[in-house]
This record gives structure tokens, C-alpha cells and sequence, in this order.
């Protein structure tokens, strides 16, 4: 026999809704919290194995945007699996985030010879050299290694920067291949490079700090170079090549080592984790925030992507790093001055050349 629902008190008829509701979102979330779980053990176990892991792992901060709404929903709904599911991840995005996020406590007092260095990938195509100038003054650095360096810019910081960075190293070239390193303090070149097929051919300079020798390294990874599934395969495996051709030659140094450059790949890559097996990360150890540097304006010849003609949102993920060997501590690291032209932005660090126990 039919039930009229005239006969359904009203407050029953109300709650249905909310109940459909409530059903479909723990099933959502159910799900999410299977996806990352799912995500963080093939991170863990296989790193960057296939294409679609590395594109994953590239933006495995968003895995945790849902977080406020998980505890939300949670709170309202004081089930039990939804908590948990909110704890499991929760912990997980500490683990991966939580020490950019934290607050931190006040630097110890240098103990050592201090050195201010930023990178830069200036983007190629750029002319707009006042600002690259201005950049660059404004960020104080007693460093500055410069990727995607073109003629015309190098020639304006021959003109202008002359002053305040007496020793400079340039080798630009039209397109994305130039390089340059200026710096306060005396500066030559090695004689050596990397090996490998990199963007341009990266700079190994030494560096004289007080009495010490340093080894910096000016690099340029290639990047993924589209989104066919081929190409990401073939561009994660020559990165993952590169970085350990990067600590490789700097194990080989005696003495203390800065890499600076454009990884071209995020900090849950696994090329980053073969360089951070060696070196450290100076945003890693002295930043505060995610740290995001690309991408940035839609330029011309800017890698900023666009979907359906229009540019995805600024600052999406961190590919620019300043590394360095264990004879340093960061005591800071920062988003230096962007030009507003580039596609990057630049990345700096304030490292203490630290004492060596005998």
C-alpha cells in the first residue's frame, strides 16, 4: 500500500536532503583520502616513475587544499573515519610542508664568513633590461647567477652593475641557452663544466671568499618540453641524469659548494631528491612559505602555460633552488625582486660559511 507523503512529518521530509547530502559527501571523502594515500606510497616507492606520477608529484601541494573542508566536515558530522581520514592527512602534509610553514625560531648569530647569493632565471626573450637592472640592485646580493641570459641584457648589466659587481662572468646567447654570474668578490672560471646535455653549458666558477676557495655552479635543467606522454618520460629520466651528474662533480670538490639554477622540477621530484641527497636546500633549510617561483607573467617566449587561451595562475610551483654543499648553514632564504617580465622568480639566500670541526 502507497504512503502518502502528506502523512511524512515534515522534519523527516526536511532531513532527506541532508542526509543524501551528507552520504555523498563522507563518500567523497572517502575517496580523497584513498587518493592520498594511493599518491604517497607510489611517491615514496616509484618517485617519478611514469609521466602521469611526475605530473602528480609536481603539484603534490594541492593534494592538500581540501584539508580546511575535511575538518569542517568532520566537526558537523563527528564521524569517526572522517577524522581520521583529516588526522592521516594532516600528517602527511606536516611532514611534507610543515617545517616552509612553521614559524621558526630567531637565527643564531653568524659564526662564520656570511655570503648573500640569488638566482635568476631572467627569461630569455626579456628586454626589458631597466628592470632586470633594478632587480637585481634591489636584491643586495653579494652573488648573482643568471640563467636564460641574452645579450642585451648582459650588456646593460655590463653598464650599469659595473660598480657594484666589479667581477663578472657572462656568456649570453639569443634564446634560453646564455648564463652569467656577477659577484663582489673575486670570481673565475674553473676551466670545468658539467657533463651532460643541459639548457646552455653550465658555468663552474671559483669563488674567493676571505680565504676560502668556493666552487659555484651556474645550471639550467631541460625542461619538460610539453605534455605528450613520450616527452615527460624522456625529459624526467635526462633531469633525474642531471642531478646526479650535479652532485657527483660536486662531491668531487674539496672544498665549500654553491649550485644555484633552474631545476626545471619540483621538491617532490625525484631528481630534486638525488640532489638533496647530497646537497641541501637552502629554502629548505632557512625559508618560510611554499616558496613558489613559476610560473609568472605570459611574456613573450614565457613557458607560462595557458589553458584553452588562457594562462593558468601565477606561482603554481618551486623550480628555482639555491643548493649547497654541508660547509654551509642558511641562515635566510627569500623571494628576491622580480622584473614583472620573466616567467621565474628569483630565488636568495643568506649562507654562513660555517667553522669545521678538526
Amino acid at each position: 500500500m502507497a504512503v502518502s507523503t502528506n502523512r511524512i512529518p515534515p522534519s523527516v521530509r526536511q532531513t532527506r536532503p541532508c542526509q543524501w547530502v551528507t552520504r555523498w559527501l563522507v563518500a567523497w571523502i572517502h575517496l580523497y583520502c584513498i587518493g592520498v594515500c594511493a599518491w604517497a606510497m607510489l611517491h615514496l616507492l616509484l618517485g617519478d616513475r611514469w609521466w602521469w606520477l611526475f605530473l602528480l608529484n609536481s603539484f603534490a601541494v594541492y593534494w592538500f587544499v581540501p584539508l580546511p573542508l575535511l575538518l569542517l566536515l568532520a566537526l558537523l558530522t563527528r564521524r569517526v573515519e572522517i577524522w581520521v581520514g583529516f588526522g592521516a592527512t594532516l600528517v602527511l602534509a606536516a611532514c611534507l610542508y610543515g617545517g616552509l610553514l612553521l614559524p621558526s625560531f630567531p637565527p643564531r648569530a653568524p659564526s662564520g664568513q656570511t655570503i648573500t647569493v640569488m638566482t635568476s632565471n631572467v627569461l630569455g626573450f626579456n628586454r626589458q633590461t631597466a628592470q632586470v637592472v633594478t632587480a637585481i640592485r634591489t636584491s643586495n646580493a653579494d652573488v648573482v647567477a643568471l640563467q636564460e641570459l641574452n645579450p642585451v641584457v648582459a650588456e646593460a648589466i655590463q653598464s650599469h652593475l659595473a660598480v657594484e659587481y666589479p667581477y663578472q662572468i657572462l656568456d649570453p646567447d639569443f634564446g634560453v641557452t646564455g648564463a652569467g654570474v656577477i659577484s663582489r668578490y673575486p670570481l673565475a672560471r674553473s676551466g670545468e663544466t658539467l657533463p651532460g646535455h643541459w639548457v646552455g653549458i653550465p658555468q663552474v666558477l671559483e669563488l674567493v671568499l676571505g680565504d676560502e676557495a668556493v666552487t659555484l655552479i651556474n645550471f639550467h635543467a631541460i625542461p619538460p618540453g610539453g605534455y605528450a606522454p613520450a616527452v615527460l618520460n624522456r625529459t624526467v629520466r635526462e633531469r633525474e641524469q642531471q642531478a646526479r651528474d650535479l652532485v657527483r662533480f660536486a662531491a668531487t670538490r674539496p672544498g665549500p659548494v654553491i649550485a644555484l639554477g633552474d631545476l626545471n622540477a619540483a621538491d617532490q621530484s625525484t631528481a630534486y631528491a638525488i640532489v638533496t641527497g647530497v646537497l641541501v636546500d637552502a629554502w629548505r633549510e632557512g625559508g618560510r612559505s611554499l616558496g613558489h617561483t613559476f610560473p609568472g607573467a605570459a611574456s613573450t617566449g614565457s613557458s607560462r602555460p595557458a589553458i584553452a587561451g588562457i594562462p593558468v595562475p601565477k606561482w603554481l610551483v618551486r623550480v628555482d633552488y639555491v643548493f649547497h654543499s654541508d660547509d654551509w648553514r642558511t641562515e635566510a632564504a627569500w623571494i628576491g625582486p622580480w622584473d614583472g617580465v620573466s616567467d621565474h622568480r628569483p630565488v636568495v639566500a643568506r649562507l654562513v660559511l660555517t667553522q669545521k670541526e678538526d
